[in-house]
C-alpha cells in the first residue's frame, strides 16, 4: 500500500447576484430575477466538475512549476501517461443540496499535494473568470450592435413621419389621416424599442465593469498531516473473510455427500431467489415502461455483476454448510407458532401502549406550533431535519420487534395483541410520514401468512399493487397543497421515482474523497465516536438529491459500499450480506425462534435492496432490534459464571 497524502478544499458558488434591472418594468424585473440574469452558462458547479476532468485542464497543471523544485509537475511525475496520471489524482464531490464542490489532489508528498491543489483552484478560477469576461464582452458588443440598428430604425421612422406630415398639411382626407396615424404609431413603437435597447446597453456595460471572483473557498487547503492508509480496516476485512473460509473448510470436511443430496435450496423467500427476483423485476420494468428516466450506465451493471453471483454463492454455501436439524413445516405449518418469553413480551407490550401515543402526540405537538396548513408535509420535514424525541424514539424499534414476534407466536398470543402492535407500528410510520415503515408492516404480514399457508404468492402480488396505489395518494397528501408536485405527479412517475430511479441515480455517484475509512458505510460508528469527542467526519442524514430527470435521493444498496471502497467494496459486502442472509435463513429453516424473527426483518432488507442500504446505515437500530428479538424469544435468561 503506497504512502499517499490527500489535500482537500471546498468551494461554494457564492456569487449569486440579482440581475441589473434598472429602468425595466416590474414584470420584466421579476422574470429576469427568476431566470438568474447573466449568471447562467459556465457559472454552474456541475460544469466546474466537467472542467476538472478534461485533458486540457490536466495538461495545463502538468506545466505548473513546483515551489522549491527546479521542475514542473509533469517532469516531477516522470510518467509517459502524465495527463492520465494527473486526472487520476484529481477527485471531486458535488453537493447539489448545499451547492458546494469538494476537490482533492493526491500525491506521495503532502507538500506537493497541497501546492498542486492551490494551482488547481487558481486555474479553475482563472478559466471561469476568463469565460465570464468573454461572455460579458460578447453581450456588450451584441447590445451595442442592436442599439445601433434600432437607433437607425427609430430615426428612419421619424424622417418618414416628418416628410409625410409636411407634404400633407391641411389635408383632411380620411385615408391621409389614417396613413399619418400609422406612421406616428410606428414612431412610438420604434421609440419604445430604442429606449429598451439603451437600457440593455447600459445594463451590459455595467455588468462588464464589474469585477468579482467566480466562487468562494469555504474550506481552506492545508498540508495533509496523515497519509491515506487504512491498513487496520483492510486487515479487519480480510480477517473476516479468512474466518469465514476457515469455518467453511472445517464444516466441509465433516459433511457427507449423501447429506448434500438431501438439502433443499429453499423457496421464493430464500435470499438468493429474492435477490435475483428483485433485480430482475426492477430492470425488467425499467426497460418495459416508458418513464423517461436517464439511461443506466456501466457503473451500475458492473456493481450488479459483482453483487449477484457473490451474494448468491456465499448465501447458498453458508446455508449448506451450517447445521440442519428440522424443516420449517414441522413447527409452523401445524399452527403452534414460536415460543416466546411471555413475561418479557407483556412488559414491553405495556411499555409500547404507553410510549407510542406519547411519541405521536409529541411529534404533532411540535408540528402544530407552525400551524395546521400543510401539516403532513411539515411532519416529514420534522422527521428529516428535526431532533429526536429522547426515550420515546425507542417506540419504533420496540414496536417492530413486538410485531414480528407476535405474528410468528400467534395463536399462542391472542389476535388483538397482534393487531394492537401492528397499529402501533403504523402510528409510528404516520408520525414521521415514512413509507418504509408502512411497507415493513405489509411485507412482514405477507411473509408470515405465506409461510403459514394462509395466502399464496398471487395474493401478495395483488396486495402489493394496491399498496403502490395507496402510497401514491399518501405521497400526494403529504405534499404542499396546490404545489406543482401535486399538479404534475402521475402514478407512473411515482412508481418510476421510488422503484426505478435508484439504479439510475446510483450511476451519478462519485467515490468519496474524505480521507477516512468507510465514512459512509460506518456512518453510525463515526457518529458514536463524535459524541465522545473524537474528531471524525460524519455525513448528514439527508442525502443529496440528483435529477434523473426527476429528483431522487436513494441510490440502491450499493451506495455506501461503492463510494467508500469502489468495486472492491461491492464484492466484499456482497459476501458479508450473503453469509449473514444464508445463516439466518438456515436458522429460519431449522425452526430457531430468534433466527426466524431476524430473518423476517432480513426479508424486508433484501426486498428493499433496490432502494437503499438498511443494515450498515442503521447499525444502532439493528443492534437494538436484535437485542429486543433475543429478549422476546428466549425462554430462560440468566447470568452465570464459574469460579
Amino acid at each position: 500500500m503506497p504512502t499517499e497524502y490527500t489535500a482537500i478544499t471546498k468551494l461554494s458558488d457564492e456569487y449569486k447576484e440579482m440581475d441589473l434591472v434598472i429602468g425595466f418594468d416590474e414584470l420584466t424585473k421579476h422574470i429576469r430575477n427568476i431566470s438568474g440574469g447573466d449568471n447562467g452558462g459556465i457559472n454552474n458547479m456541475a460544469i466546474y466538475c466537467r472542467l476538472l476532468k478534461t485533458e486540457d485542464f490536466a495538461r495545463s497543471l502538468s506545466h505548473k512549476q513546483l515551489h522549491g523544485e527546479n521542475k514542473t509537475y509533469g517532469e516531477y511525475l516522470g510518467s509517459k501517461n502524465t495527463i492520465e496520471a494527473i486526472q487520476d489524482k484529481i477527485c471531486y464531490n458535488y453537493s447539489s443540496k448545499h451547492e458546494t464542490l469538494t476537490i482533492s489532489f493526491t500525491d506521495k508528498s503532502p507538500v506537493i499535494a497541497s501546492q498542486m491543489l492551490d494551482s488547481l483552484t487558481a486555474q479553475l478560477q482563472d478559466i471561469i473568470t476568463r469565460h465570464r469576461q468573454a461572455t460579458a464582452d460578447s453581450a456588450l458588443q451584441n447590445a451595442r450592435r442592436y442599439l445601433s440598428e434600432v437607433s437607425s430604425q427609430y430615426k428612419q421612422a421619424q424622417r418618414e413621419y416628418a416628410t409625410f406630415a409636411d407634404s400633407h398639411k391641411g389635408n383632411s382626407i380620411q385615408r391621409v389621416r389614417q396613413d399619418k396615424e400609422a406612421l406616428r404609431l410606428k414612431v412610438d413603437d420604434t421609440k419604445k424599442i430604442y429606449n429598451n435597447a439603451i437600457k440593455e446597453y447600459t445594463r451590459q456595460k455595467s455588468l462588464k465593469q464589474r469585477s468579482y471572483m467566480s466562487f468562494a473557498v469555504i474550506q481552506d487547503n492545508s498540508v495533509p498531516q496523515r497519509p491515506n492508509k487504512h491498513l487496520i480496516g483492510y486487515l479487519f476485512g480480510f480477517n473476516i473473510l479468512a474466518l469465514l473460509l476457515t469455518r467453511a473448510a472445517i464444516r466441509l470436511k465433516t459433511i457427507r455427500l449423501n447429506e448434500l443430496k438431501k438439502i433443499q435450496l429453499g423457496d421464493y423467500f430464500s435470499p438468493w431467489v429474492l435477490t435475483a427476483a428483485i433485480w430482475g423485476i426492477v430492470l425488467g420494468l425499467y426497460y418495459a415502461l416508458d418513464t423517461g428516466l436517464y439511461p443506466i450506465t456501466e457503473q451500475f451493471y458492473y456493481c450488479l455483476a459483482l453483487w449477484l453471483p457473490l451474494f448468491c454463492a456465499s448465501a447458498i454455501i453458508t446455508y449448506i454448510l451450517t447445521t440442519e436439524r428440522l424443516e420449517i413445516g414441522d413447527w409452523i405449518l401445524h399452527g403452534r407458532g414460536i415460543d416466546v418469553n411471555i413475561k418479557i413480551f407483556h412488559f414491553f407490550f405495556i411499555v409500547s401502549l404507553i410510549i407510542t401515543p406519547l411519541y405521536v402526540y409529541r411529534v404533532y405537538q411540535i408540528v402544530t406550533m407552525f400551524g395546521t396548513e400543510d401539516l403532513l408535509n411539515n411532519v416529514r420535514v420534522l422527521a428529516v431535519h428535526g431532533g429526536g424525541q429522547g426515550f420515546l424514539n425507542y417506540s419504533v424499534v420496540i414496536n417492530q420487534a413486538l410485531f414480528i414476534v407476535a405474528l410468528w407466536a400467534h395463536p399462542r398470543l391472542s389476535t388483538w395483541k397482534v393487531v394492537a402492535v401492528g397499529i402501533a407500528c403504523l402510528m409510528n410510520a404516520l408520525a414521521i410520514m415514512e413509507k418504509g415503515s408502512m411497507l415493513f408492516v405489509f411485507l412482514c404480514i405477507a411473509f408470515v401468512l405465506y409461510k403459514k399457508r394462509f395466502i399464496r404468492l398471487r395474493s401478495i402480488i395483488l396486495s402489493a399493487a394496491v399498496i403502490v396505489v395507496a402510497f401514491f395518494f399518501f405521497n400526494l397528501a403529504r405534499a404542499v397543497d396546490d404545489s406543482e408536485y401535486q399538479q404534475n405527479e402521475t402514478l407512473i412517475n411515482f412508481f418510476a421515482q421510488y422503484a426505478l430511479s435508484p439504479p439510475v441515480a446510483f450511476c451519478q455517484l462519485m467515490p468519496d474523497i474524505t480521507p477516512q475509512f468507510g465514512t459512509n458505510t460506518f456512518e453510525t460508528v463515526y457518529l458514536f465516536l463524535r459524541r465522545f469527542g473524537v474528531d471524525v467526519v460524519v455525513k448528514e442524514k439527508l442525502q443529496d438529491f440528483v435529477l434523473v430527470p426527476m429528483p431522487t435521493n436513494v441510490y440502491t444498496i450499493f451506495q455506501p459500499f461503492y463510494i467508500d471502497f469502489g468495486y472492491r467494496g461491492i464484492a466484499f459486502f456482497a459476501i458479508i450480506y450473503g453469509v449473514v442472509s444464508g445463516y439466518l435463513y438456515r436458522l429460519f429453516r431449522n425452526g430457531n425462534a430468534t433466527g426466524t424473527c431476524l430473518y423476517t426483518y432480513g426479508v424486508y432488507v433484501l426486498i428493499m435492496q433496490f432502494y437503499q442500504e438498511n443494515i450498515f446505515l442503521s447499525l444502532v437500530f439493528i443492534l437494538q432490534f436484535t437485542i429486543f428479538i433475543t429478549l422476546f424469544t428466549q425462554q430462560k435468561l440468566r447470568l452465570s459464571w464459574e469460579k
